[in-house]
């Protein structure tokens, strides 16, 4: 897990950080270790905005530079990665055969669009809990992983079209098989790969508690609690403590909440202005089904809230609102419902529907197809198209 010679190479000219990034400064996403304590490397070096005062090697590739009046070698430091280690740990059995070639990044890019792929997948099997008629169920589908920004991160590798796959998976489970085992292994693999994810299992926890299935919840927490133990041990022997070197940035819950849901570059209804009708539907979601809706408004809510308390709550760099991304269609299950009235509706209100699904699947093909990265995908007005 020493990313030292994994950005120096990148540096150098290799592909390590992808083809895009070959030979460019970059800021390295990693705490330094210097006299067995972990600094962050923007502490310690100058950032790449600075790059033209780095220095270069022999072959003229850029090397870092020490922050002005830094005085210490640590030229040979260990440099441990910010981020959790479960994405890579997860793609590893998979690309192992490959490392080393050319072939790493755009297989890793492929596990992405086939978590995403199988996420289709787990949503038809919940959703099929709540309608037969499969012209709903594919309709729903269709609108769920077209019409949001989850098209674009099936096209990425960031972790969010992962955890996608962890949280439909894991409430699957719970839902249609009562499985609490199995559920706690998906569980257990989002904290892997990204530590927030760990709120998600306690709705499915006070599920199995309501019910007094006593079994379950112990077969349940086996696997968060042994990913938990995983990660102590991991930064006792990366950082020397069980402790992570940082704690969770808290922001404002207020603004994280009105940003995402109204952010004009990172809003939900932005991006898929198909949800407004469609949450008009929970109450009747609720209504016929009881405790399985509260489990799946439970998920979305509890990593909403998280998402809207974290200080970078608009996921910094990215494509629409991606740090709630794996709760989204937890969100738009009622669509069945939403669907299965259109007929019943004026012409004037099924023209308006149809219309925001064509919106919300035109802005979620420019960004999967062209970025759009921290912008809204109507800036194409501006001529803003790669």
């Amino acid at each position: 897990l020493d990313l030292r010679n994994n950005y120096a190479s990148a540096n150098r000219g290799s592909s390590q950080a992808g083809n895009k990034f070959i030979g460019q400064p970059l800021d390295h996403q990693t705490w330094v270790m210097v006299n067995g304590e972990p600094h962050r490397w923007e502490k310690i070096y100058q950032p790449s905005g600075n790059s033209e005062k780095w220095v270069k090697d022999e072959q003229g590739y850029p090397i870092p530079l020490l922050m002005p009046g830094l005085k210490m070698d640590v030229s040979t430091s260990p440099e441990y990665p910010i981020h959790p280690p479960g994405l890579a740990m997860l793609l590893t059995p998979f690309l192992w055969l490959v490392r080393g070639t050319a072939y790493v990044e755009p297989l890793a890019l492929l596990m992405s669009n086939l978590a995403v792929i199988l996420s289709v997948f787990l949503f038809r099997g919940i959703i099929g809990r709540y309608t037969k008629d499969m012209t709903l169920i594919n309709q729903a589908t269709f609108l769920v992983f077209l019409g949001t920004p989850i098209w674009a991160y099936g096209r990425t590798l960031f972790s969010e079209s992962f955890l996608l796959l962890f949280a439909l998976g894991a409430y699957l489970l719970a839902l249609k098989y009562n499985w609490a085992f199995g559920a706690g292994v998906l569980i257990a693999w989002g904290i892997l790969v990204k530590m927030p994810f760990a709120v998600l299992g306690i709705p499915l926890g006070l599920f199995w508690l309501w019910r007094r299935e006593w079994a379950n919840l112990l077969l349940f927490s086996l696997g968060p609690v042994l990913a938990v133990i995983f990660f102590r041990f991991l930064n006792l022997k990366l950082y020397g403590s069980i402790h992570l070197p940082y704690s969770f940035p808290y922001g404002n819950p207020l603004l994280g909440t009105l940003g995402l849901w109204f952010s004009w570059n990172h809003g939900l209804l932005a991006f898929t202005p198909a949800l407004f009708p469609i949450l008009f539907s929970w109450g009747r979601f609720l209504k016929e089904t009881g405790s399985e809706a509260v489990l799946c408004a439970g998920g979305f809510l509890i990593y909403f809230m998280l998402m809207a308390s974290y200080e970078a709550w608009h996921g910094s760099w990215c494509f629409g609102p991606r740090e709630i991304l794996p709760v989204i269609p937890f969100l738009m299950i009622p669509a069945c419902y939403t669907l299965r009235n259109f007929s019943e509706w004026g012409r004037l209100k099924k023209w308006g529907f149809v219309f925001l699904c064509l919106l919300s699947v035109a802005f979620n093909a420019l960004g999967a197809m062209d970025g759009y990265w921290y912008n809204h995908p109507l800036t194409i007005l501006k001529g803003n198209i790669s």
